[in-house]
């Protein structure tokens, strides 16, 4: 093989390897956008849940102290809309939770620090 042909063989063989290192990082880095994404999205949920939860708790002192009821349930026309939506967010997280981790997100990674 004539010294031409071996760095013509040589160059292809880098081309090669930098299309597929340069194929996986694109990979990689559109698992980290996507679980980024994922991320932010479950952050946000969790904000609107924790602002109804608040707002369930002063549904239920309005109702108890400043309307003078005795009891609150779930039914009760006040509380029965927020707790619904507050039930809706924790299973909207929970599926968002669960495609974080299929994509490869950890655990530690969805902790409020």
């Amino acid at each position: 093989m004539a010294f031409s042909d071996k760095i013509k063989a040589f160059v292809d063989q880098g081309l090669s390897t930098s299309k597929d290192i340069l194929s996986k990082v694109g990979d990689k880095a559109q698992q980290w956008g996507e679980l980024g994404v994922l991320k932010v999205e479950i952050i946000q949920l969790r904000s609107q849940a924790q602002k109804l939860t608040a707002k369930l708790g002063a549904e239920v002192y309005e109702t108890l102290v400043e309307k003078g009821q005795h009891n609150v349930s779930r039914d009760s026309p006040a509380i029965k809309e927020t707790l619904g939506q507050v039930e809706e967010l924790e299973t909207r997280i929970n599926e968002k939770e669960l495609l974080f981790k299929t994509k490869g997100g950890k655990e530690e990674d969805l902790k409020e620090e």
